[in-house]
């Protein structure tokens, strides 16, 4: 059997284990000498496996940390072809328009579908963004979390890679309508959206969603202009 085809065996093998064992984004994978074992393969074919999963974005190898399940969920890092399409800050509002599609359902889902837990942490990280933003640092991150919470909570799988997709225009979105009233808008909405969720309000929390992406939307815009 050539070294690739045993590398791709010990790749499903890995993925295999992942769902067997029901490993969550962020959960480690075994140690190599472990793993050697489980899988009865060789060091350099399990790294040659590795490899091939962390090109897929299933998993994250950290230099001295070990392997771990991806945040990406084996979502190429362009599904959309965006690198295709010239750049201009027009994308951005098309990503919004795509946003506000599904966006608001998917609040309405999270705030009748989460659990105590989910909707503590979505509460909470409207709490970091909150405080990124009151300590000028970067909230790019942290309002991407808060949005794939919630995307989580709804119960729907295929939202939750939806949203890790269209992320990619916050960053974009944040560069391009930096101003306080945008973060003072953020800070509102993330936090009537929170509330809402965590209240079991489905109507509410589909509204403060339309409201908070029609702003940015707007935002966006005005700053094109």
């Amino acid at each position: 059997m050539s070294k690739a085809t045993l590398a791709e065996e010990t790749a499903q093998a890995i993925i295999n284990y992942i769902i067997k064992n029901e490993l969550q984004p962020g959960d480690k994978l075994p140690t190599e000498p472990v793993f050697m074992e489980k899988l009865g393969v060789g060091r350099g074919t399990l790294r040659e496996g590795i490899k091939l999963l962390a090109a897929r974005n299933i998993l994250d190898i950290r230099q001295g940390a070990g392997s771990f399940v991806s945040h990406q969920r084996g979502i190429p890092d362009d599904p959309l072809g965006l690198t295709f399409i010239e750049e201009d800050d027009n994308l951005i509002v098309d990503m919004l328009d795509v946003r506000l599609l599904f966006e608001p359902h998917v609040a309405r889902l999270a705030a009748t579908k989460a659990s105590p837990e989910e909707k503590a942490a979505i509460v909470a990280q409207a709490d970091e963004v909150e405080r990124c933003i009151a300590e000028g640092e970067s909230y790019v991150a942290a309002d991407a979390r808060f949005h794939r919470l919630i995307a989580e909570a709804s119960g729907n799988r295929v939202f939750g890679n939806l949203t890790y997709i269209l992320n990619t225009s916050i960053a974009k979105n944040i560069e391009i309508t930096k101003d306080s009233q945008r973060d003072s808008n953020t800070i509102r909405y993330h936090r009537k959206i929170a509330e809402a969720i965590k209240g079991g309000h489905p109507n509410d929390a589909a509204s403060y969603m339309n409201m908070h992406l029609q702003l940015l939307r707007e935002f966006a815009r005005e700053k094109m202009q």
